[in-house]
């Protein structure tokens, strides 16, 4: 599952809340959709933190 994925289904969940007629079904679908963006951000941050230190030109790393 990629963080795209995970934003759509946030968006997904926020429409259909829209529509929703019951107020404790409007407000479970809000919280999965907080849910799903969190995941996303979450996703977000491991590809971050997880991605290869650019080299500078000589194949030295960069320093932080």
């Amino acid at each position: 599952m990629t963080k795209e994925d995970c934003r759509a289904n946030a968006l997904k969940c926020y429409r259909v809340a829209q529509k929703a007629l019951d107020q404790d079904v409007r407000r479970t679908l809000l919280d999965l959709a907080v849910q799903w963006r969190e995941l996303a951000a979450q996703i977000e941050r491991l590809q971050w933190e997880n991605a290869p230190e650019p080299a500078l030109p000589g194949g030295q790393p960069t320093l932080h």
